[in-house]
């Protein structure tokens, strides 16, 4: 019999993939072309920079820094564009992690549901052991947050990323034999707390607010469907707010995106760019989507990565973005239903925290770029540039495609069942 899963899911998630790939092909022009020009300049300058093999680093960054920028360097690229084509860097680059991605998520689907649970304590003390390794490692390329590892073969990684995962299998394992003891104070909230509070801690060190809130929401959904106490979420509400102003107050950056969220008025003008670029962007697409959209020209920053949405916008207007958050409504539906019908509390957690994380990260992102919530770095799944998020997302949508599968032949053997006692009983009364 073939393996039933849950399509409609699996078409959802091809649908913004492909979605991605035709915004990419649009958003990532003008960026990718700076992007290769930096490094045709960048190739220009270490060729003829003296001695520069033999300089230190800093004082190469500082050579490099200088040289790029003479007008030698800029002819150069402007040569090297002129021949080859710069327009398509990042769309290359979003291609080949998609490819990647699928592929990694098609052989996850394959993977008896069982390892997961072998495998889950490994993967959440690896995490722990990540997110320890990028605060003693230094911040890697461009990025002042000490977010992102440079691993081989598979280049910049953020270790955040995997410890969405890990957490959602680890908490929905620690959870699955308990039902009782997590309405208590010893036994189930004060041990999961502690434990979320690792993760936090390492978070807000680096620091990375964005994925601390999803971290925060994807163990609340989990403890909260477990059978936690609503008393519980009350006390680790206030201590959620009490974190929250210790951020505001400790972190020079916190505070600003906080106050420029609030009171954007006066807010600085370098602070509140971002968000106002998004807005022109928003408001250029009208309700259709704007013909001349210029804010991909350099004026919106992280139009491929983070700020994907305000270009969606721009494109495809107000009705095109609808869609969009339909399209995601309809997945996290889809992922409800998997979660209601999952055939034991391991799978049903899992599920349900997958679900939530997907939910949960789109939402703020969405909110984020509409100014509904502080501006935080979070990528859109499966419609942002970044190799990590796609895929360490498609690895969690391929558990949950697994888990369907699941709940199907629960389905069917019920169905079966149910048939086979019909069956009897007519014999029976034919008798």
């Amino acid at each position: 019999m073939p393996l039933s899963f849950d399509k409609w899911l699996l078409a959802g998630i091809l649908i913004l993939l492909f979605f991605g790939v035709w915004m990419m092909s649009w958003v990532s022009v003008f960026n990718s072309s700076e992007k290769e020009k930096y490094f045709a300049s960048r190739s220009y300058c270490v060729k003829e920079i003296p001695n520069y093999s033999i300089l230190s680093e800093t004082e190469k960054k500082n050579q490099l820094s200088l040289c790029v920028k003479t007008p030698e360097a800029k002819e150069t690229a402007e040569l090297y564009c002129n021949t080859y084509n710069c327009n398509d860097y990042f769309l290359a680059l979003h291609i080949r992690n998609i490819a990647i991605a699928i592929c990694v998520m098609v052989f996850v689907f394959f993977i008896p549901f069982g390892f997961w649970r072998a495998i889950a304590p490994i993967a959440f003390i690896g995490s722990i052991i990540l997110l320890v390794i990028v605060l003693i490692a230094p911040a890697q390329g461009e990025f002042t947050s000490k977010s992102w590892l440079q691993l081989p073969i598979i280049g910049l990684f953020q270790p955040a990323e995997a410890m969405k995962l890990a957490l959602t299998l680890y908490a929905a394992l620690w959870m699955e034999n308990k039902t009782i003891a997590l309405r208590t104070w010893k036994d189930g909230f004060f041990p999961f707390a502690i434990l979320v509070s690792i993760i936090v801690i390492l978070l807000i060190l680096q620091p990375d607010f964005g994925s601390t809130a999803i971290l925060l929401f994807i163990a609340s959904a989990i403890f909260w469907i477990a059978g936690g106490h609503f008393l519980h979420f009350i006390v680790a509400g206030g201590v959620g707010a009490g974190l929250g102003f210790f951020a505001y107050s400790s972190f020079g950056y916190v505070q600003r995106r906080f106050d420029t969220f609030l009171n954007p008025e006066l807010a600085r003008t370098e602070d509140k760019y971002q968000i106002e670029q998004s807005f022109l962007s928003i408001g250029n697409g009208g309700l259709m989507g704007a013909n001349d959209s210029s804010q991909s020209f350099g004026f919106l920053p992280e139009i491929q990565g983070d700020m994907i949405f305000a270009a969606i916008a721009e494109k495809i207007g107000f009705l095109g973005t609808l869609l969009v958050v339909m399209l995601y409504a309809f997945i996290f539906f889809r992922g409800l239903l998997i979660t209601k019908n999952a055939p034991d509390r391991f799978s049903m957690l899992t599920a349900a925290g997958i679900s939530t994380w997907f939910a949960t990260q789109s939402l703020i992102n969405m909110m984020v770029v509409t100014g509904l919530f502080p501006l935080t770095g979070i990528t859109l799944p499966l419609l942002s540039y970044g190799g990590s998020s796609l895929l360490i997302s498609l690895i969690a949508l391929g558990i949950l495609l697994k888990i369907s599968t699941l709940t199907t032949q629960t389905h069917e053997a019920a169905t079966h069942r149910r048939r086979k006692r019909r069956t009897h009983l007519s014999t029976f009364i034919r008798r």
